[in-house]
């Protein structure tokens, strides 16, 4: 009874505090450092045009209730929680009937690779490990991410889910965890099996269990990526790279030409940190300086959703009728 109670209070706390976590947690605890790279982004294109910038022209483009208390923005903050209590029940149930899931069937991943090559007599040092298992894991979940996000905009259904996310005709930080709750728990298994890959292939392939190095609870390079501006890639300050970077990681504007609905940005730049897999693919799309991005599902209608018809309506918009 005492161990009910306890598990009892454990999915309260659980439930409570997640939404705070997830708030806090990923690109968003980035905000500090990627609001210093607009505003001095924001001071150097002024500066181009020859125009000051003040207090008055910051709080016009970062502190705007235009943007920050929109319908679409409201829709963002309420998708926020009801996807975190989503999120946190799913994980209530993986930490209790799944606890360590991933990393128990890496160890079948581990035992195939070795009935097929044999025991790997590859040994490194504990340091060189963690680096190596930091650059796979990076990649490996980069390019799970890639297919599954191009997935979820080539399938009917499964678009019919993802476009709630593009429904957005504003996009600030809080567009990220702007999405159908089935969504947010398709994400799981995509990220159990990727987990369960790097894991197997590392440990058999480094002779010694996969561990990563992480910052904040994010991976190095990921983290790396997320300084560079992975707040911004929600947002409406269109940060370009130098075009050879571009060729390598996702910038703020290429992802904001993603989520335009003109002709020319559909489906283009599915990368979440790295731009290969979209060169590689054929999805690289490299925008210009001046060049004009119109968020949300159509050029033709332009209202926003309630938030009742963001979750339960039956959207019908099709990618070709963007």
């Amino acid at each position: 009874m005492a161990e009910l109670i306890f598990e009892f209070i454990r999915a309260i706390e659980l439930l409570l505090v997640y939404p705070v976590a997830e708030i806090l947690s990923n690109e968003s605890v980035f905000v500090a450092t990627n609001l210093l790279i607009a505003i001095v982004f924001l001071y150097y294109k002024k500066r181009k045009q020859n125009r000051r910038v003040n207090w008055k022209t910051l709080k016009g483009a970062f502190l705007s209730s235009r943007i920050w208390w929109s319908q679409s923005s409201r829709i963002d903050y309420v998708s926020l929680m009801v996807n975190s209590f989503c999120l946190a029940s799913a994980a209530l149930l993986v930490d209790r009937y799944l606890s360590g899931g991933a990393i128990k069937d890496s160890l079948f991943v581990s035992a195939w690779l070795e009935s097929i090559a044999g025991p790997s007599e590859f040994s490194v040092a504990p340091q060189t490990s963690v680096a190596v298992t930091t650059l796979i894991a990076f990649v490996v979940f980069d390019f799970f991410n890639y297919w599954y996000h191009r997935i979820l905009h080539q399938y009917p259904y499964l678009w019919r889910i993802h476009s709630r996310h593009h429904s957005a005709t504003n996009l600030t930080p809080f567009t990220n965890f702007r999405a159908h709750p089935l969504e947010a728990i398709f994400r799981l298994p995509v990220t159990y099996f990727a987990s369960m890959l790097v894991a197997g292939l590392c440990s058999y392939s480094l002779g010694q269990d996969a561990s990563e190095m992480l910052i904040l609870g994010t991976n190095l390079f990921a983290f790396s990526v997320l300084l560079l501006g992975g707040t911004l890639v929600h947002s409406h300050i269109f940060l370009r790279f130098p075009r050879w970077l571009s060729y390598l990681i996702v910038s703020p504007a290429m992802h904001q030409v993603h989520h335009s609905c003109k002709p020319a940005h559909r489906n283009k730049n599915y990368g979440s940190n790295l731009a290969i897999w979209d060169w590689m693919f054929g999805t690289l799309y490299l925008p210009d300086s001046a060049e004009p991005v119109l968020f949300g599902l159509s050029q033709h209608n332009r209202t926003q959703q309630s938030t009742h018809a963001f979750f339960f309506g039956n959207n019908m918009i099709k990618q070709e009728e963007r």
